[in-house]
């Protein structure tokens, strides 16, 4: 099955989860808008892989400013002429207990969780309702178990599913689909700095799989929420069962 035509934007999408995803996309055919910070070898050989595969645009910024979201549905409009599928990907840690963040960091993972998706669902709402389109926020598990030290993160993870669903409730009339993943430890940069003891611990006692993920894994389910026009307002967990685990 291709998607030969068909835009895609996606923040976050250089790195990580989010360019696993973008590379999904074009093995389907679809053209591509990413966003990231910024630019280093690592980011021109993944933009050298994908143009490869299909066209593949990049635009710079922080994906948590409404300027950020609207300078990408514009370029992809421009560049193609729509856009039909949009990933919120963009992410990062804010570890911590409540005792230990100040307000500014408490409010910059809103800014960049939550407020991010408001402006980028806002910003592509107009083209994917031309097309009838896909939006897929990235969240995570650890908005649904609770975590040591990681009371922002968890708070902003945890309202992603809500809002998946009430943007899906509110914009099924003009077939704009709406749905959330919740990946749990996937091999990228993000968790890194995992400790041996924290790692030999995740994978005997914690996910029953006994592995970690892969952004492979997310992207593949990423996809299918993508492209599949009668899934909306889901939530999808891929974290090897850790989080339905009593014990």
């Amino acid at each position: 099955m291709t998607e030969d035509g068909k835009v895609a934007v996606v923040t976050g999408g250089t790195r990580g989860i989010g360019a696993a995803i973008a590379g999904a996309l074009a093995e389907r055919g679809v053209r591509l808008v990413l966003n990231g910070r910024g630019r280093d070898p690592e980011v021109d050989s993944l933009l050298d892989d994908l143009r490869a595969i299909t066209r593949t645009e990049l635009v710079l910024g922080n994906a948590a400013s409404p300027d950020t979201a609207a300078m990408m549905v514009e370029h992809a409009l421009k560049h193609f002429g729509r856009v039909d599928y949009v990933v919120a990907a963009a992410g990062g840690a804010y570890p911590g207990t409540i005792l230990d963040l100040s307000e500014e960091t408490w409010l910059d993972a809103f800014r960049v969780h939550v407020h991010a998706v408001f402006h980028l669902f806002k910003a592509a709402h107009a083209a994917l309702a031309r097309e009838g389109g896909g939006f897929l926020m990235i969240g995570s598990a650890a908005g649904l178990r609770g975590c040591p030290a990681s009371i922002a993160y968890q708070t902003v993870k945890g309202a992603l599913p809500p809002m998946a669903r009430a943007l899906a409730r509110d914009h099924g009339h003009e077939n704009i689909r709406v749905n959330a993943i919740l990946p749990g430890i996937i091999r990228t940069r993000f968790h890194a700095a995992m400790t041996r003891e924290a790692e030999r611990n995740n994978l005997d006692n914690r996910i029953p799989l006994h592995r970690f993920g892969s952004s492979e894994d997310v992207a593949s389910a990423a996809l299918e929420l993508l492209t599949n026009r009668f899934i909306t307002g889901e939530t999808l967990v891929i974290d090897g069962g850790m989080s339905m685990r009593m014990v």
